[in-house]
């Protein structure tokens, strides 16, 4: 992998872990979506910590993964539907994720669909956006829409 491709999956990693840990935190804390069946505190510190640290794994997980697998390889064209298969593969585990953690960590009937909404995003950011602009050069624009962001909009 190029430098300049590991920096931006850092950048990525590092917004996206501010997203998840101060930014959606400080969203159920201001009651900007209000938790009143549980103890927020309690939730917080519980549920919504321990939820957001298993998304955030599993997505870090997806991503290096593909960057591995991306970088190890020795990709050819007619091999593009194999590598399309495994970039869904890996983003199915951040998916399942969302319904793991939101149905069975989350103790909160309140929380669903905000905790839902703030994981897909994340899981947007950190895997989708990240494989997307960053992966190596052998399978750089197997992600959909990858061949646009990189091409078009950054030029690479």
């Amino acid at each position: 992998m190029k430098p300049w491709e590991i920096i931006r999956i850092i950048i990525f990693t590092v917004i996206g872990a501010g997203l998840m840990f101060l930014g959606q935190r400080l969203i159920y804390e201001n009651q900007v979506i209000p938790i009143q069946k549980v103890p927020l505190d309690t939730w917080l510190a519980a549920d919504y910590t321990t939820a957001a640290l298993i998304m955030f794994g599993v997505c870090m997980f997806s991503t290096i993964f593909w960057c591995v697998l991306g970088a190890m390889s020795r990709s050819s064209s007619s091999s593009r539907g194999k590598w399309l298969l495994i970039w869904f593969l890996l983003g199915l585990l951040p998916l399942l994720t969302i319904f793991f953690t939101v149905l069975y960590i989350n103790r909160s009937d309140e929380a669903q669909f905000s905790l839902m909404c703030f994981f897909l995003f994340d899981s947007i950011w950190l895997y989708w956006l990240s494989t997307a602009t960053s992966s190596p050069e052998t399978v750089k624009y197997i992600a959909p829409g990858a061949f646009f962001i990189r091409h078009k909009l950054m030029g690479d």
